[in-house]
């Protein structure tokens, strides 16, 4: 009988081992780069029992769990040797440890998610940045920043296989040729290059190639701004790589990086600049104009260049892009940047400036009233934001949408971009059929009349509802 009661008091202990690690086990937060999950509450604020308190306790308890990172180390590990595989399903592992972005695979295999009109919409919308920016006095820019494995092709594991035809990327380009949009072609200046310039266990390209990047920019602009030809580089085995965190949380920053070998002279605007920061604000005696730079990632190792080159600069990272500041600054050089694996959000959100007036000789337009078109109005800071969806039935394969408004001198033509703003419309995927755009406080909602389209030589009209 003693046995028995020994051997249950030996059971239980055991199994409470795992439990008593939670109080001694330390914060893995910062290794796992997101936030651990807390507690559960036995009730919630109303005083009803919370009944997702065991699903919310298994949850904490297996994110506080003693030796958690360690344990997910070792199951990385083990994956990547035997299995050659990678234990975090974002990441994929490939060559001589390469390590890639899970969702760059559909651009590597040539998957299209753009449509054929995304196409032409996003193009449209570009041109139309590009002249509003030209109206203010300034030059447009824009570029993509390759995903790692269009240009490291070989990297890549044997099993991601390439279908037949372009990528996103390539056709997009071809149509900014078309529309005239003024595109620095980052894709083919580092395939240009015989060197590996991004990282092998980051995502992103080195401090030299940002200055690939920076100088194959500045070669689509005018104006005369330094090119710093004289850096160097020193190699250091110090870097904190996102890939490598993401499989290993408690990864050392020992990843290689090249430094750049340069004493700035910019200054910026205020105490500490991260290169996370949304906003980033600098100045520079020694440089030539005004630059407005909308950047992603990509820019935390480039931006310190445009800094040096530009007297004043401000950097944006966030979304929808605020091209309308180019007033406020004063601008001459607008650079938008992004990189390919997030192309498509150039077709689901709209960048933020004044609808540009159009003058149309219209003579005649078909009716479009349908249920599937639809058309939103709401106020955001100075302008009204009218966004919505055209039934897809009247459109081509591209199309041009004006916001119709009442004017001292009759009707008034604003052209939207043809954007459709996924977020805003609630829908789970996007899709090629939209409208938005941000009308000046001159215009005001209840001069609203509706929306034209032109398409394929065709005008159809839906009146506000």
């Amino acid at each position: 009988m003693k046995k028995k009661i020994v051997f249950i008091i030996i059971y239980i202990a055991v199994c409470l081992v795992p439990l008593c690690t939670v109080f001694l086990a330390q914060d893995t937060s910062s290794a796992e780069k997101r936030e651990l999950s807390a507690f559960p509450k036995l009730t919630n604020e109303k005083g009803v029992i919370n009944t997702a308190f065991f699903n919310e306790f298994d949850a904490w308890f297996s994110d506080h769990m003693g030796g958690r990172s360690l344990l997910v180390e070792a199951q990385a590990t083990m994956k990547e040797k035997i299995f050659f595989e990678s234990a975090e399903s974002s990441v994929i592992l490939g060559a001589d440890g390469w390590l890639f972005y899970e969702k760059t695979a559909d651009d590597f295999c040539n998957v299209r998610t753009y449509t054929e009109r995304n196409v032409e919409n996003v193009a449209r919308t570009l041109l139309m940045v590009q002249e509003y920016c030209k109206s203010n006095g300034a030059e447009f820019v824009f570029t993509v920043a390759p995903n790692k494995n269009t240009l490291y092709a070989d990297k890549m594991p044997f099993r991601y296989l390439k279908v037949q035809g372009k990528s996103n990327l390539d056709v997009l380009a071809e149509a900014l040729t078309r529309y005239g949009v003024n595109y620095a072609d980052l894709k083919a200046a580092f395939l240009a290059e015989n060197r590996v310039l991004y990282q092998a266990r980051d995502s992103h390209w080195t401090y030299e190639g940002g200055m690939l990047a920076y100088r194959t920019i500045l070669g689509r602009l005018s104006g005369k701004h330094s090119l710093l030809e004289e850096v160097t580089f020193t190699e250091r085995a110090d870097w904190d790589a996102d890939l490598v965190n993401m499989v290993y949380p408690n990864a050392k920053d020992d990843d290689i990086q090249v430094y750049p070998n340069i004493t700035y002279s910019f200054i910026t605007k205020g105490d500490v600049v991260s290169d996370e920061a949304l906003v980033i604000e600098t100045m520079n005696g020694a440089g030539e104009g005004q630059l407005l730079m909308f950047r992603d990632s990509f820019g935390n190792t480039t931006w310190r260049y445009f800094a040096e080159g530009f007297s004043t600069a401000e950097f944006q990272r966030s979304v929808p892009y605020r091209i309308n500041a180019i007033e406020r600054l004063s601008a001459d050089t607008v650079i938008l940047e992004i990189v390919e694996r997030n192309l498509i959000n150039l077709a689901e959100k709209a960048p933020m400036m004044p609808a540009p007036a159009r003058e149309l000789s219209l003579t005649d337009a078909y009716d479009m009233a349908s249920s599937r078109t639809k058309i939103v109005t709401e106020p955001s800071g100075s302008y009204l934001h009218v966004y919505g969806m055209i039934d897809p039935r009247y459109l081509g394969s591209k199309y041009r949408a004006f916001v119709v408004a009442d004017g001292e001198s009759g009707r008034e033509f604003y052209e939207a971009f043809p954007i459709y703003e996924r977020e805003l419309l609630k829908t789970e995927h996007g899709s090629d059929n939209g409208f938005s755009c941000y009308l000046p406080d001159s215009v005001s909602e209840e001069a609203l009349r509706g929306i034209l389209v032109e398409t394929e030589g065709k005008y159809f009209y839906a009146a506000m509802k």
